[in-house]
């Protein structure tokens, strides 16, 4: 080996110990040939020092007839770094080869020659489209899938995605560390702005002029590192990996530098907030005034676009940059913008707000958000006062906002609150809003209080859907929404209430709202429990109320508590139910709608673990509290019914006979409490009274579609009709009793009848035994609707003959065709026709 001399003299001065050291090494070489073929590989000759070219070029000239080959490789720079080296070599006789990389064909083979296996053409197009034909990522890539044992790549084994890891990585750090550093500084830069960039930006922030940045940018495109963005003269990283690879390896300052720079750059340019405020974000500081002006508007576009984690995000950082005594209105900006996600964050930063904050000189948004939490906190002084100062501030934008957050004051607190009354803004002769907006939304708001507040729950359906139709889902009108859902619900209109809750818990998920999807989860929790359905109501309710910490519900935990623990004590979970009572809850939630929920829940499991006299104690309590919010409605609070049936237990049947008598004369009573009603009613009567009064009862709770109340009244009624000896029908109504309880339990389908010909086959049952079943499936209800429907009449008809809505008649209709086995009305008469031959067969028989 010969040694370069000291100095490295430059292609034109090499002389006296040089030039002999040149001389000398080719004579070296030249020996070699002689005696054997030789090759001299030069890789990356552009970055070769002087003394290696000199000699390189010494040998070029003296090896016409020697046995030798020199091969040098170089990158495709369009500026020759070397021109006077090249236009030496080029003068020789040379051959010129230009790699191109692989194409589709070229990795299917390199991956064969790699692996011994023929690759699925799925991976092949994979590979390609991750390395652009590079050879060295091909074989990273492979590396990669070795070592994340994806097995074969062959035809016959798994040809899953292809795998991109640390091999991958690595690989494209070597290929930007082994060229020029200027390549490194753009791919870093190109890191840095995000998914794509141009050659200008990328100039600016790597201090490069623009022509090298565009060569380099060349260059990158041709290692297949980079590929063309969809945006004409924009470049990104083949893989997201590549750019978070190179972000992780830079420096925190350097990468801190580069993200202030980004910002700046992007603001000078009038590019808008978000953009900017990603980077001052990534940065995680703010060092000029103008950013903090970017992350406050940069944060109510998060807002608006459903990120509230990165409104947060944003507001915490100005936050950070505010001077002792100016972070006020920020603070009030974190309370509105974390609500969504987190109450218990919201509670933190309102807690760090100064006492005595005057309301009156907050924007109306700042005390919207301070009523909606006071709300929320069981704070009711704060939010009386912050809805008196937004409705002296006036203002047709804070209609929906006023409305809103007044029914939302009533809902939680009952009407008992303040005497209710509309808004004098409000034109009483206005015909009823078709449009949208914040007016539609608070005129029909109003309009739902209205009635609510008049007659209850009862007939408010048409108002709830109106509600449903102009209010859009928000941080305010959470309650509102809900609200008119269980309006529509306690007005007969279940499937119209299921149908709304499930669009808007689509919603709030769609929306990243986990306040909003906890709150509706428990609505929806609440209507299968209405419904009988334990298996579902258990799993929802569980759901919505470990969505957020115990710590973030305030008052409204006792909304899930209360379902969770009736749906225990349903199913015999006791030990589940008393659980639930350790959660420590908020003194201030028994001053609401919620503490009422929680103390009948609490009392029904006292009373099913022998506990009488605290069952009593409880539902007295959440009889007085719902009295007190002028909630006394047997819909809502069927605390007389609780009493009378705690007082049974007791074997006080004759204070359980004037409990109930009292409940049933209750001028606000719906279809379902009534039926419940007659249920307990029946136990504390006369038993010559019992089997009419639970016939009543069935009726109403098969029209309520309330599976659970219904198992017990068919189940009260079996045991009256074998005190009476009608031993047949005590055991045809235990069944069916006994079906209903499954069903409530596991929430399966219902399971098939017993026939009398119980043969397999698609035949359709004779006229005897369809006439038996129709006789025992269904009730007096469905057997009028069914003669109704049988004759000709329309929904609307049957609606106007029977009494009854004609969303009652569609349900009874939709229980008719299932349990006569027919699809459509034209066949009812066929089958009724049946069910009179057969009963008239049975009284000859």
């Amino acid at each position: 080996m010969v040694a370069a001399p000291p100095g490295s003299p430059d292609l034109e001065s090499l002389s006296g110990s040089g030039a002999r050291a040149v001389r000398d090494t080719c004579a070296e070489l030249l020996q070699l040939s002689r005696e054997r073929p030789l090759v001299i590989g030069v890789d990356d000759v552009q970055f070769a020092d002087a003394f290696s070219l000199q000699l390189l070029l010494y040998l070029s000239r003296r090896m016409e007839s020697a046995r030798i080959m020199i091969v040098l490789s170089k990158w495709d720079w369009a500026q020759p770094t070397l021109p006077r080296f090249y236009a030496e070599v080029t003068r020789l006789p040379h051959g010129l080869i230009r790699l191109v990389p692989l194409s589709e064909h070229g990795i299917a083979e390199l991956i064969t020659q790699r692996t011994g296996e023929q690759p699925d053409p799925g991976l092949v197009a994979a590979y390609y489209e991750l390395t652009g034909g590079n050879p060295k990522l091909v074989d990273a890539l492979l590396e990669d899938q070795r070592t994340a044992g994806a097995g074969s790549h062959g035809r016959s084994g798994p040809a899953g995605p292809a795998t991109v890891g640390s091999h991958y990585q690595q690989a494209v750090l070597a290929c930007l560390y082994r060229w020029n550093p200027q390549l490194l500084e753009v791919a870093e830069a190109l890191a840095v702005l995000g998914d794509e960039g141009s050659a200008g930006p990328l100039s600016r922030l790597s201090g490069l002029s623009m022509d090298t940045t565009e060569q380099v940018l060349h260059t990158l495109v041709a290692e297949a590192l980079l590929t063309t963005g969809p945006t004409p003269g924009n470049y990104r990283f083949r893989h997201p990996a590549i750019a978070k690879t190179l972000l992780n390896s830079l420096s925190t300052t350097e990468r801190t530098r580069l993200h202030l720079q980004a910002a700046k750059l992007l603001h000078q340019q009038g590019i808008g907030a978000r953009p900017v405020a990603r980077h001052l974000a990534e940065a995680g500081i703010v060092v000029e005034g103008w950013a903090t002006g970017v992350l406050r508007a940069a944060a109510e576009q998060a807002l608006a676009h459903d990120d509230s984690c990165t409104a947060v995000r944003y507001l915490e950082l100005v936050m950070n940059a505010c001077t002792p005594g100016t972070e006020h209105d920020t603070r009030l900006a974190l309370v509105h913008a974390s609500w969504r996600t987190s109450p218990a964050v919201s509670a933190l930063h309102l807690d760090l707000l100064p006492e005595g904050l005057d309301l009156e000189t907050l924007s109306r948004r700042d005390t919207a958000t301070l009523v909606r939490h006071a709300l929320w906190q069981g704070e009711t002084e704060t939010a009386a006062l912050g809805l008196k100062v937004l409705e002296a501030s006036g203002g047709a934008v804070d209609d929906s906002t006023i409305a809103c957050l007044r029914l939302a004051e009533r809902w939680v607190y009952g009407p008992a609150v303040e005497e209710w009354r509309r808004p004098a803004t409000r034109p009483e002769h206005s015909a009823e809003p078709t449009g949208g907006g914040s007016s539609s939304c608070a005129h029909a708001v109003w309009d739902l209080a209205a009635v609510s507040t008049r007659t209850g729950v009862d007939h408010a359906a048409a108002k709830a859907r109106r509600v449903l139709e102009n209010c859009a889902l928000d941080d305010v009108s959470l309650e509102t929404v809900v609200a008119a859902i269980l309006a529509l619900l306690h007005d007969g209109e279940t499937e119209s209430a299921v149908s709304w809750c499930d669009i808007l818990r689509e919603e709030a998920a769609r929306r990243l709202a986990p306040t909003w999807l906890a709150v509706l989860e428990c609505l929806r929790a609440a209507i299968a429990l209405r419904q009988g359905d334990l298996a579902a109501a258990a799993k929802l309710a569980a759901t919505g109320y470990e969505r957020l910490p115990a710590s973030a519900w305030g008052v409204f935990i006792g909304y899930p508590l209360s379902i969770l623990m009736m749906v225990d004590t349903a199913l015999d979970n006791h030990d589940a139910a008393a659980q639930h009572l350790r959660q420590v809850v908020p003194e201030t939630m028994f001053t609401t709608v919620w503490g009422a929920h929680y103390l009948r829940a609490r009392g029904h499991h006292f009373l099913a673990t022998d506990r009488a006299l605290s069952a009593i104690s409880d539902f007295r309590a959440a009889g007085g509290l719902s009295e007190r919010l002028g909630l006394d409605f047997p819909a809502l609070f069927p605390w007389r019914g609780d009493l009378a049936l705690a007082n049974m237990r007791l074997g006080r049947t004759v204070l359980a006979h004037q409990l109930v008598t009292e409940e049933l004369e209750h001028p606000r009573l719906d279809v379902r409490a009534k039926g419940v009603a007659l249920r307990l009613l029946a136990s504390c009567s006369d038993p010559s009274r019992r089997q009419g009064l639970l016939e009543r009862a069935i009726d109403h709770l098969e029209r309520s579609q309330d599976r659970l109340e219904l198992s017990r009244a068919l189940a009260a009624m079996s045991r009256v009709l074998q005190r009476s000896g009608q031993n047949e029908q005590a055991r045809s109504t235990a069944r069916r009793a006994s079906q209903e309880a499954r069903i409530c339990r596991t929430g399966g389908e219902e399971p098939a009848t017993e026939r009398e010909s119980p043969e397999p086959g698609p035949t359709v049952p004779g006229p005897r035994a369809a006439a038996s079943s129709v006789h025992e499936q269904l009730s007096e209800a469905e057997a009028r609707v069914a003669t109704l429907a049988a004759r000709g009449l329309t929904n609307r008809e049957i609606s106007g003959q029977l009494f009854i809505t004609v969303s009652t008649v569609e349900q009874h209709l939709t229980r008719i065709y299932r349990k006569l086995g027919v699809t459509r009305r034209s066949n009812l008469p066929t089958r009724l026709a049946d069910r009179r031959g057969a009963l008239e067969g049975r009284a000859q028989g």
